[in-house]
This record gives structure tokens, sequence and C-alpha cells, in this order.
């Protein structure tokens, strides 16, 4: 279709014919204006006024046929038409296609329906003729333009089609081979490819137009050159019979559109640049003794970069054979991105008449850096035929210079001062290291001797040793001390080298120099670091056990005595945890220097760490003067410690004593000693001080003793659980049991809790055994549902420990998922100072306990500090009197009063009660008369086995209430 709607002319005589045609096309946007005529006349005049993309025209008109209109009209020329007919008027219809019309129709209501499709379809035929007729006038005029530029080329040419038929033939073609033109324009260049007296078949040609591998082994080689191909060939027949060496060329022929319209051949007769190239490699073959004698690559090349002739080395280098070499492009041999250079090097040896370039070729041993210097060969004419040149192989000097760049790199660059001095000692070479260590530059320093650092610190048989040394093994190595240019003195750490040459003569001496004095500097602060406490500066463990041991010696040596001193500060871990570690470090640093002030300077003060500090007393007469220095020592720590922002702090300090050599002869015994009598003052009231007893020893012993059993107690799981019934107040009916750990120790039998528990929660393996009593209880409870009693509460303690872990709420609930238990059954019990001493996160802790639907106990009621405004806080269930209160009931009027008090305030909170430890009826009287709900104790049951449990249970199911007692 033309670019926008298309102007369509309408021919027709017949009015009802010729707007069914309008109506039809106007129903398109393919076609604009449209035009009506009805006659040839009239239709001439509009076409003159202004012509149409398109004519649609009745066949038979009122003044002639349609088709008049082509063969009388140039104006109609171009224009194409679509005749329409009656029926019976194909015959005539067809002669008005052979005059030019494009089609036709034959008139009909579904005809002018179909009016626009039909001619749509006309219009796109008519642009393909003449696209056709186009592409076939250029093609002639560019053949005609080929064959007027091959005549005019100096080299035989010729051009064929893709049917290989010659379309263009030059006169140099009819000099090489005596074919003249007239004879093969228009025919097939296969008939005439014997002039070349080669093969039956086309030259390069078919390559192109038909490609053939084996068509290569026609010549001597073939390559590709972009989109050309290239082949060199011999010919007997050529050169009047003498044979002719030919240079062939061919490339493709693109017609507009791009497509391959043929191919064009150049021959090119290089017989004589051959013949004088063969006599120069004869010439090269007749030296060929001398050129393989020598170790570098020898070759020569072509204009093109093929090898013509190579020396053995070549073949060694490659590893290539003669065959394989002959021809090749000698810029295969080299890395890709330096084949350029190569190539560049022809060019520059032509320009120039010498050339030299470095490249990395691929060689049997890898790649190795070749520098390659080439000059033009000449011909007997001068005409320049190849180029020859040398490869030496350069790889070795390459990494020599590398090596030599690298080292003054490293020399320069390096931080060690570098100084080289002949043989009788005189400065020759320094490097800027030097200069910035000494503060002497390269002209102060050189012609001088190396006595110019001497710093004087060292004796004359210091420097005799050193040269002795150097005399000896050629190198000397160590600390020494230099002088500056500015005069100041510095340690460093000197290495001394001999440099010898050829015949062992020495020729000069290297010292490479490093300035250690920060290193000594750092050294300094690891020795006062690993002697002395970082925060108060005092000396730490290691230095007094070294202090102590020497004032031991001089004590056994003098006959005296020497006084241990084990302090712990009272009330410190409260600072610390109420105030912050910064203020407890300030602190800490306070003491430190109000007890270090009053120290005799023979005596130590030390800090073993946290609060411990250590006092050595040397040189004393009697025990009495440790006390009345321990004496000061509390008196200094009961004045107030004032602290920056005016805070003021008051502390006291328990402290040890322990003497030799009454109480220990080594470091070890006086300190465990001392710390032991330290903890006996703590727990006598702390802020005083106690001497070291023997008995304090037996009882240090036990508790290691006891601990490490206890340990061994919980990987060997010695420990069993009985369970205390808890019984309903009104009728006796057991409601729960509380799980009670024992211990059952391989030698010393059942050990009651009151002998471990302690000891447990101080050294931690509090947790790990609360954790074991609880998964216990929970396994004991799904065994006595898998037997079929009746549930019941399980009552189970936890420890602080316990409480305070995050994931104890977890704890607790993989536990009742791994049993399989009801949440309600597990009654959880706390102590009042636990959740009190932890408000903070308590409260949160027992609201996630609660959501699991535990029940929460409080144990040991009363003994704490819970008031009723901070129980209403608290997401518990239950209160448990404690036995304390209970055994003076009724007697004892106060424990009576706190009972119904504590009954009487549960009450009043929903809270059920129970009491514990209840042994006379008349106590279970008392409580059940105020109110009370449950109980245990002595009246009702010790705390007895799981089986006696069930044995228990089983009886009071089947008879009246049993006590036991």
């Amino acid at each position: 279709m033309p670019h926008g709607p298309a102007a369509v002319l309408v021919i027709e005589d017949d009015p009802a014919h010729a707007e069914a045609v309008r109506r039809s096309l106007e129903s398109s946007l393919d076609y604009g204006e449209i035009r009506l005529a009805a006659s040839l006349a009239q239709a001439r005049r509009l076409i003159a006024e202004s012509p149409p993309d398109a004519i649609i025209a009745d066949l038979n008109l009122v003044d002639g046929k349609a088709f008049d209109l082509l063969d009388r009209d140039d104006a109609t020329q171009g224009i194409p038409l679509l005749v329409m007919t009656s029926h019976g008027d194909e015959r005539m219809a067809v002669e008005a296609m052979r005059a030019g019309a494009l089609d036709y129709v034959v008139k009909s209501p579904e005809t002018f329906a179909q009016m626009p499709r039909l001619l749509e379809r006309m219009l796109r035929e008519h642009r393909h003729v003449a696209e056709r007729a186009r592409a076939l006038e250029a093609l002639r005029a560019s053949e005609q333009r080929l064959k007027d530029i091959i005549d005019f080329l100096p080299d035989a040419t010729f051009a064929v089609d893709t049917q290989s038929h010659v379309i263009a033939w030059n006169q140099a073609v009819e000099r090489l081979t005596g074919v003249r033109k007239a004879e093969v324009l228009g025919r097939p260049i296969r008939d005439f490819s014997r002039a070349f007296h080669v093969t039956e078949r086309p030259l390069l040609l078919e390559l192109i137009l038909a490609p053939d591998p084996a068509l290569e082994s026609l010549f001597e080689y073939v390559r590709h050159d972009g989109d050309r191909l290239v082949a060199e060939l011999h010919s007997p027949k050529l050169g009047q019979g003498q044979g002719a060496h030919l240079w062939l060329i061919a490339s493709p022929l693109f017609d507009a559109d791009g497509q391959l319209a043929g191919a064009i051949e150049s021959v090119r007769d290089i017989t004589e640049p051959k013949r004088a190239q063969l006599e120069i490699q004869h010439a090269y073959g007749e030296s060929r003794a001398i050129t393989e004698a020598v170790r570098d690559t020898l070759y020569m090349i072509d204009l093109d970069g093929r090898l013509l002739w190579w020396n053995k080395r070549v073949e060694e280098v490659t590893g290539r054979s003669e065959e394989q070499l002959r021809h090749h492009d000698f810029t295969d041999f080299f890395l890709a991105e330096d084949a350029p250079k190569l190539a560049d090097s022809i060019g520059q040896a032509l320009e120039r008449g010498y050339s030299e370039v470095e490249a990395r070729a691929k060689t049997v041993q890898g790649l190795r850096s070749y520098r390659y210097n080439g000059v033009p060969v000449r011909d007997p004419s001068g005409e320049i035929i190849g180029i020859a040149g040398v490869g030496q192989d350069i790889s070795e000097h390459l990494r020599d210079q590398a090596r030599l760049r690298l080292a003054a790199t490293v020399l320069e660059n390096t931080r060690e001062g570098v100084v080289v001095t002949d043989a009788p000692g005189r400065i020759v070479a320094i490097n800027h290291a030097f200069s910035e260590i000494t503060g002497y530059t390269e002209a102060e320093a050189l012609n001088s001797t190396s006595n110019l650092l001497k710093s004087g610190r060292h004796e004359r048989v210091f420097y005799q040793a050193l040269w002795a040394s150097i005399m000896q093994t050629g190198h000397w190595q160590g600390e020494i001390w230099n002088r500056r240019k500015n005069g100041e003195i510095f340690p460093a750490w000197l290495t001394i080298s001999t440099v010898r040459n050829e015949r062992g003569e020495v020729t000069n001496y290297v010292g490479v120099l490093s300035d250690i004095s920060q290193v000594k500097q750092s050294e300094a602060r690891l020795e006062h670091l690993a002697h002395y406490d970082p925060l108060t500066d005092l000396p730490n463990r290691l230095l007094l056990n070294s202090r102590l041991e020497h004032a031991i010696h001089r004590a056994r040596r003098n006959r005296d005595k020497v006084a241990v001193l084990f302090i712990d500060l009272d009330r410190f871990k409260h600072v610390n945890d109420s105030l912050g570690h910064p203020v407890g470090d300030e602190l800490l640093q306070a003491v430190a220097r109000r007890l270090d002030e009053r120290m005799r300077s023979e005596d130590t003060l030390a800090r073993l760490g946290g609060d411990e500090f250590v006092v050595v007393l040397e040189s004393i007469e009697h025990s009495s003067e440790a006390g009345a220095v321990a004496k000061l020592i509390i008196e200094l720590m009961e004045q107030p410690f004032l602290l920056p922002g005016q805070r003021e702090i008051y502390l006291g300090a328990s402290i040890g004593i322990s003497l030799y050599p009454d109480n220990g002869d080594d470091t070890t015994q006086l300190l465990r000693n001392a710390d032991t009598a330290m903890y006996q003052s703590k727990a006598q009231g702390r802020n005083t001080y106690r001497y070291y007893t023997e008995a304090l020893t037996l009882a240090a012993n036990a508790r290691l003793s006891m601990e490490s059993k206890l340990r061994r107690a919980l990987e060997r799981e010695e420990f069993i659980l009985h369970y205390q019934p808890q019984v309903a107040m009104s009728d006796n009916r057991i409601l729960g049991v509380e799980a009670l750990v024992r211990w059952q120790d391989p030698e010393e039998g059942l050990i009651p809790p009151d002998r471990f528990i302690p000891l447990a929660e101080e050294t931690g393996l509090i947790a790990p055994l609360g954790a074991w009593v609880l998964r216990q209880a929970c396994r004991q409870m799904r065994a006595w549902l898998d037997m079929g009693q009746p549930p019941m509460t399980l009552a189970v303690n936890l420890s602080t420990q316990q409480f305070l872990q995050r994931d104890l709420a977890e704890q607790v609930e993989a536990c009742l998922r791994e049993f399989d238990l009801p949440s309600e059954c597990l009654d959880l019990e706390l102590t009042e100072s636990m959740i009190m001493h932890h408000d903070t996160n308590g409260v949160g802790i027992l609201n996630r306990l609660r959501e699991l639907g535990v029940t929460l106990s409080i144990d040991d009621f009363g003994t704490g500090y819970s008031s009723l405004t901070y129980l209403k806080r608290l997401p518990i269930h239950k209160l448990k009197i404690d036995k304390s209160f209970v055994q003076g009931i009724p007697d004892d009027r106060n424990d009576a009063e706190i009972a119904a008090t504590v009954i009487a305030m549960a009450r009043n909170l929903k809270l059920q009660v129970l009491a514990e430890g209840v042994e006379t009826s008349a106590q279970c009287d008392f409580l059940r008369a105020a109110g009370c709900d449950v109980y245990q104790g002595f009246l009702f049951s010790r705390a007895i086995p799981a089986d006696a449990i069930s044995r228990l249970r089983a009886g009071l199911q089947h008879g009246p209430s049993t006590l036991l007692g």
C-alpha cells in the first residue's frame, strides 16, 4: 500500500455499479480520495489533474475498452489497473491483462463487497513487480560497471554469477591464458579452467559458491582473509610452457539487498619474485651448517608473514616438523595479544629497513619471551620479497631484570635500614629507611665508617665477639645500642652478612638494621601487665607468689615469720550489682590507694581479682603484729569512700591470717590457709579477722570432698526422689505430693538434703540438679497415671538459679509435653525471697509459667518480706505456711496469730493455704479451725518412696484413713 490512504479512480458508465464500488472502498480506512468517471475521456482528464494510486475500470465503456488507457496514454504508465467484466467477457479480460492490466474480476454484489481486499492484493503484486524490475535494472547496471572496472585492472581478473557463468573477463586474463573474452562471456568458468592447467573444476570460486574442503588440496595452501579466500598455485602450462607461479584472490559479489550474486577472482603472475625467493632459500640452504650452529632462531618470511625458511632451532622451539612449518603463518606461534606486534614489525622492516619487537612465543617449554630483529630481503632486481630475522630467547634476561627491579624496590621500600660497606668498613650505600632511623642523609653517611652509629654503651669485648663471629661464620645477629645523629641512643636489631666475590674474597658487608625501641617499650609494658593488676596497678597473683616465695626464703634464713593477710571486701557485691561495674572499679581503685598508703616499703599489697586483696608482711616476730595490721585495715575500710559525683560508700573487710612457718612452708599453703581463715571471719559476722587453725582445714577439706562427690553423683544419677503427701484438712484425702530429693551415696548411704542442697547452691550445681528433679518427678507422675491412679498435684521446688533461667518456661513446657502431663497437675514452689530479690524479672517469669497452666505456690511463706500489696501483683495460687510457725501451735501465741493471719490474708486473696511440718493432732485441729485447706507433715506421713505412695493411695481407697508416723 502507498503511504497513507490510497487515491482510487473508478471508471464505470453504470451509475449503480459505480456507487456500489465507491461505498465498498469508503468502508475501508486504506482508501482515501475516491473519484468516479463514466468514460475514458473523463478518466483521462482526471488522471491528468492528479494521477491516482490505482484504477478500477469497466472493461466495456461508451468510448472504448479499459485497456485503451494503457495503450494510448503515457500518463497511466505504472498505475495498476483492475478490470471489471460481465459474465462471458473473460477472454477479453485476459487480453486486457496482456495489455498491462494487473487483474480482472467479474461484476457481482459479492465482488463489490470484497473490492477493498481485491484492490489491496493487486497493489501488493504491483509493488513486487516494480521491485523486481528495479533490481533487474540495477543488476544489469552493476554488471556493466563491473565490466568497466575489470577492464582497467592490471591483474588478470574475471567475475562469475551464482551459476558460475562468466560475466566479466579483462584483457590481462587474455594475455595470461590466450583465451579471448568473446569465447567465455556467458559461459561456465568450468569450461576454461583448463587454461590454468590446475583442475577441471573452478579455481577458488567453488570454495565461495559451494564450499568444499577437499579443494584445498589443489593448492600449496588456502587461507581465509576476512571474506576472501587467498591461494598460491603453480601452473606448468603458463609462462610460455615453462610454468608460472600464480597468486589468486577470490571475493564474493553481493547485490543491493546484500544477497550473494556471484564472485570475482584476481590472478597475479608472481613467477619472478617466487624464483628469486627460491634462489635465496637455496642460498640459505647452502649455509645450513652455519645457521644450525646458531642457538637463536633464524627465519625468513614472505610479505604476508608465511615461513619460507628457518633453521633447526625453530623446529626445536616450536615442536613442529618441517612439513608443519612450511608456509605456516609466523604469527600463529605467538600469544594472541602479541601477534599484532609481529604483524606491525613487518611493516616497520619494509618502511625503515629494520625492525625489532619483543613478544611471547608458544614453545615446547611453555610461554617464552623473544626479541625479534628483521630486515628486508630483496631479489636481484631490488624488489623486496620477504623479511629475514633472528629470534633471541630473552626470558631469563627479563626475569633477571625483574628480580633486580624487585630487589631495588624492596630495598628502597623496606622498613629496615640497610647499609653496605666495603671490606675496610667504609659505607658505600644506604637505603631511605636507614636515613629515617639514624637521621643521617646519604651524603652524610657515604664514605663514613660504621663507627658513625657507635653509642658507647658496649664494652670493647662486645665488638671483639661480634667481629669474631663474622670472621668465623660470615654473619652476626643480635641486639645492639646505636646513636642517632641527634645523639639519642636507641636499641636496634642488627644483622651483618659478608659478601664475597667469585674468588672467595670479602668485598662488602651488608647490615640490616631495625629500630626496636617500640618493641622494647612493648616488652616493658607486657612485663608490667604480666605482673601487675591493670585496674589497681598492684602486684597480681604471679608477682605476689614470687615475692611471697622470696619472703619465705629470707624468713627461713633469718628465722623470723611471714604473715599473709587475705582480705575480702564486705558488701562490695551489693555495690557492684546496684551501682554498676564502672562504680565498682572506681571503688576498687580507691581501696587500693588507701591500703597502699599505709603499707611498709618491704611489705606487698596485691590484688588477686574481684574484691580480694592480699598483704604479705615480712620480718615479723610475733603473730600479734599481723592481727594489729588486720585491725588497722578494718578501721581503714570502715571510713566512707567518697567517689566522683560526691557519692559516699561504706564497706567492711573480712580478713584471714596465716603465718610462716606455723601454718605452712610454701606459697600455696599459706594463701590457701589465709583464704580459709577469711571465710571463717565472714561466717562469724564479717568485718573482723581470724587466724588460721587446723580445724578450718579439716572443714575446708570436707567441703571440697563433698563438692567432688556431689559432681560425681550428678554424673552417675545417684539421687532418688521421695514424696510427701499433701492432705485435705477436711477428710485426709491425698490431694498431691511434694517431690523431695535424697542422695543415695554408695559409701554413706542416704544423705539428707540439708547436707548437700546448700553446697549445690553455692557451687552452681543446683540448676542441673533441679532440672533432674523436675524431669524425674514428671516421669513418676506419668507412671502413676498409667497405673490407673487418680490424678493429683505434683509439687516441685525451684531453686533461685533455675528461676533466673530465661528458658525456664520452655523447659517446663517441654517436660510436660515429653510425659504427656496435663499442666494443672504440676505445682511449682518458689520462695518469697527468690521473687523479691528479682522483682524486675520475677513477675514476668511467673506470668509465663502461669500461661502454661501450672500451679504456682510460695513456699516458706512468712520468712520473707512480702506484703499484701506485693502478693496482689503475683500470679500465684497457693501459700505454704513455713513449718517454723506451725511448730509452736497452739501453745505459742505468736505462732498461732501469725498462722491465723496468713490464712485470713490468703482467704482475702482467694488463695489456697497449705501448712507444712504438721506433726500433732492439736496443730492440725487449730489449722483446720482457722480455715487452712491442706497440710503435710509427719502427722500423716514422712517423705516416702514412689512405690510406698502407690500402696498408701491404694489403702486409702479400700479402707479407712491410715496415718503413717
